[in-house]
């Protein structure tokens, strides 16, 4: 089978602030986008495709897949205004570059800086073992309340999931969930259980450093996380 990684990198950064955005931003030498995309690189992905946004194409190309040596990116296409258009766009075009029938994408959100190889291939692995959607998720270590009008509910930490990226679908159902998408969503596995509940979403462990830059007190403990696996890179 042939496995796709559609890395998204179209995002404003408005929760970062700051001029420069998050994808771009220097994490100890090198660009946010760049630690995504060695771990794409290093794993069993035939192909990455790149998302960003409109006009920063050659950018992206020149300045982060070709000075740093990413082989492995078969295009940088410009995505859309919301995340679901930018992941639509990213899987017509890994259909267009590699067709439906055994193919699987997986997408990935550039702010996660610190996916890595193994997490990626478990992902391929359980896609090409039968499963049709995949997706990586962690328990909280937090107690997790919830206030509503009949008073404040304690969650059960162990029913609870914290969803990360990369996803991993069959390239045609994604494809067929996000062309039947009439809502806006941020997460690829509510497209697909909204277009056909009977899939089955399943779960593969996550990585707890495999956190989403959101607010720029992130950037310390990416950084302290980079140290200790600087190696890698």
């Amino acid at each position: 089978m042939k496995n796709v990684g559609i890395v998204l990198a179209a995002g404003s950064s408005t929760r970062m602030g700051g001029t420069t955005k998050k994808q771009y931003r220097v994490l100890l030498g090198h660009p946010v986008l760049f630690y995504s995309l060695k771990a794409f690189e290093q794993s069993y992905v035939s192909d990455i495709i790149i998302v960003c946004s409109e006009g920063e194409e050659e950018f992206v190309q020149k300045e982060i897949v070709e000075k740093y040596d990413i082989m492995k990116v078969s295009a940088v296409i410009p995505g859309a205004s919301e995340r679901s258009g930018s992941s639509f766009l990213g899987i017509k075009e890994a259909i267009r570059i590699r067709g439906r029938e055994g193919v699987n994408v997986l997408i990935h959100d550039a702010a996660r800086p610190l996916v890595n190889p193994e997490l990626i291939n478990n992902i391929i692995s359980d896609l090409e073992f039968g499963q049709r959607a995949v997706v990586p998720a962690v328990t909280p270590s937090d107690t997790i309340r919830i206030e509503g009008e009949g008073g404040i509910v304690t969650l059960e930490r162990e029913k609870i999931r914290m969803i990360q990226t990369p996803q991993g679908f069959e390239a045609g159902l994604i494809h067929d969930a996000y062309a039947n998408l009439k809502d806006t969503v941020t997460d690829d596995a509510e497209v697909v259980m909204k277009y056909d509940s009977k899939v089955r979403i399943a779960f593969t462990e996550g990585d707890r450093r495999n956190f989403k830059l959101t607010y720029p007190t992130d950037f310390e403990l990416a950084e302290s996380l980079v140290r200790s696996a600087r190696s890698l890179y």
